[in-house]
C-alpha cells in the first residue's frame, strides 16, 4: 500500500490562551458573587420593610370594666434623642357614666404617670371626652442605634365627682396605634397587672438593616480608594491627576451618608467611634498616598 505519510494532528490551543481564559474566569467569579450578594440583600430589605415597617402595637384585647373607664393611648410619634413618645388620649366610659348624649355625668379626672407635663387630665359633663395630647417619657439609650430599645411603665387612674363626691373608678389602659420604622408591644405589669401597663418599642427590622446597609455603604469608601491609591502608587496603573479629585470627593461623602443615618443617631454613638472616624481617617491617609503617587510622577517636559 502506498505511504501517504504522517496523520495529521488536531490543534492545539497555546497554552497562553488557556491561561487568558482561565483568569478571565477567575476574575468574573466575584462580581457575579458581588451581585448576587447585593441582589439578596435588597430583596431581604423589600422584604423586611414589606412586612414590618410599621405595625400595631401587640397587646391583648383589654375590655372597658362595669362602671370603669377605659383610657386609650394611641401612639402618634417618636423621639429616640429625648426619649418620648407623642399619644393621643382618649376615653371610654361606661354607659354608666354616661348621658344620651355619650357625656360624662360627673367630671372626670384622669391622673396618668409619667407624662411630660406631670397633671391630671379634666373632662367635664357638657360634651363627650375630647382627645388629649401627651408626652410619656421611656427609658433608654439612643447611643445603641439601631438596636436602641425602650421601655416604661405607665399607670392610669380616673375618679369621677368632685370634692368628697369624688369616687376612684376601675381603670385599664389600652394600647393603640403604631409608628413608621417602630414595633411597639405592651402587657400588663406583672407586679400591678390591674394598675399598670408596660410599653415598650424597638427599631423595625427594616430600619435595622437599612442602617446597617448604609454603614457597609461608609465601610466600602476606603477599600475602594485604598484598591486605587495603592495601584497608582506602585505604578501598576497610570496616574492621573483626576484621581486625587475623586478621592476627596469620597472623603466629604463621608459626612452626609452618616447624616442619612435613620433616627439620626448623636455624635458619638457606636457607629462612630467604630466606624465613622476610622473612615474618615483611612480616606485622608489614601488621599495622602495617592499625593506621594503624584509627585513621584511629574510630567516631563519635551
Amino acid at each position: 500500500m502506498p505511504d501517504n505519510g504522517p496523520m495529521p494532528t488536531a490543534p492545539t490551543v497555546p497554552a497562553d490562551g488557556a491561561s487568558a481564559a482561565a483568569g478571565s474566569r477567575s476574575r468574573r467569579w466575584p462580581v457575579v458573587a458581588a451581585v448576587t450578594v447585593l441582589m439578596a440583600l435588597y430583596a431581604g430589605l423589600v422584604v423586611a420593610y414589606a412586612v414590618g415597617g410599621a405595625s400595631a402595637v401587640d397587646q391583648a384585647p383589654v375590655e372597658v370594666p362595669a362602671g370603669g373607664v377605659g383610657v386609650v393611648l394611641t401612639a402618634r410619634g417618636i423621639n429616640a434623642a429625648l426619649p418620648e413618645m407623642d399619644v393621643d388620649v382618649s376615653l371610654i366610659l361606661d354607659a354608666s357614666l354616661t348621658d344620651d348624649n355619650d357625656a360624662p355625668t360627673r367630671p372626670i379626672t384622669l391622673t396618668l404617670e409619667p407624662t411630660s407635663e406631670d397633671a391630671d387630665l379634666t373632662y367635664d359633663t357638657d360634651r363627650r371626652p375630647p382627645i388629649r395630647q401627651v408626652k410619656i417619657p421611656f427609658d433608654g439609650d439612643i447611643e445603641q442605634w439601631p438596636f436602641d430599645g425602650y421601655t416604661t411603665t405607665i399607670s392610669a387612674f380616673a375618679t369621677v365627682g368632685e370634692g368628697a363626691e369624688e369616687t376612684l373608678v376601675p381603670t385599664v389602659i389600652i394600647v393603640d396605634g403604631d409608628v413608621q420604622g417602630w414595633q411597639l408591644s405592651a402587657a400588663a405589669n406583672p407586679d400591678t397587672p390591674d394598675l399598670a401597663i408596660d410599653i415598650g418599642f424597638h427599631r423595625s427590622l427594616a430600619i435595622v438593616l437599612f442602617g446597617l446597609a448604609l454603614v457597609a455603604v461608609l465601610i466600602l469608601l476606603p477599600i475602594t480608594t485604598w484598591i486605587v491609591g495603592w495601584k497608582l502608587y506602585r505604578e501598576d496603573r497610570l496616574f492621573e491627576a483626576g484621581f486625587l479629585g475623586w478621592i476627596g470627593a469620597m472623603l466629604f461623602a463621608t459626612i452626609p451618608i452618616r447624616n442619612f443615618f435613620p433616627g439620626s443617631p448623636p455624635p458619638g454613638s457606636w457607629v462612630d467611634v467604630l466606624v465613622t472616624l476610622w473612615v474618615i481617617v483611612a480616606l485622608a491617609v489614601v488621599l495622602l498616598v495617592a499625593l506621594a503617587a503624584f509627585i513621584s510622577n511629574p510630567r516631563r517636559n519635551h
